[in-house]
């Protein structure tokens, strides 16, 4: 069964016949879905604009110092979002340039992680350009070197970057940014 339908489509298919008296149930769960269909199909510069005038009205302005690199990130920032709401908290790392990382989030960052920041960061600095071959090299190595996984060395990067252990892929976060962020 089909649930999302175009304008041209529900207008064609919808009348008074399909209408029942039982009571209707408002569902979130779907809703919420719907909604995410239609945010990734939205144009990204439309997108943007949405989201200018839902922080505007219930968050906090976005500077528009920000909106070259929003409009580059919205890409990513989109993915798994239900609502605007989702991609504001997502552009949180770009948007606010200081970055709160909770007490549950600050104790993942033990001692072996802080050596892997400060290896990643070493290696980082010493990139030219920022590209993902590069970044990719740089985290094997350090799994290698740290005999961890992907998670234990992009946990702490996502974390001392965005102030939270979820969020966009750590790749995208890394490219979005420059290197003086």
């Amino acid at each position: 069964d089909k649930e999302i339908f175009s304008i041209s489509e529900s207008i064609k298919y919808f009348n008074l016949s399909g209408v029942g008296k039982s009571p209707s149930k408002l569902d979130m769960e779907r809703i919420l879905s719907i909604n995410e269909h239609y945010i990734k199909n939205l144009d990204e510069k439309d997108l943007y604009k949405n989201l200018k005038v839902y922080a505007e009205k219930y968050q906090n302005k976005i500077d528009e110092k920000y909106e070259k690199s929003l409009i580059k990130s919205i890409h990513f920032l989109k993915n798994k979002a239900k609502k605007l709401e989702d991609i504001y908290q997502n552009a949180q790392y770009i948007i606010n340039e200081d970055i709160k990382i909770s007490n549950q989030d600050l104790s993942l960052l033990d001692e072996p992680s802080k050596k892997i920041l400060k290896d990643f960061l070493n290696h980082f600095e010493r990139l030219d350009k920022i590209k993902k071959e590069d970044l990719e090299k740089i985290i094997k190595d350090l799994i290698n070197k740290y005999k961890t996984n992907f998670k234990g060395v992009g946990q702490p990067v996502r974390i001392s970057l965005t102030g939270s252990k979820f969020g966009p892929g750590i790749y995208d976060i890394l490219l979005s940014l420059s290197k003086k962020e």
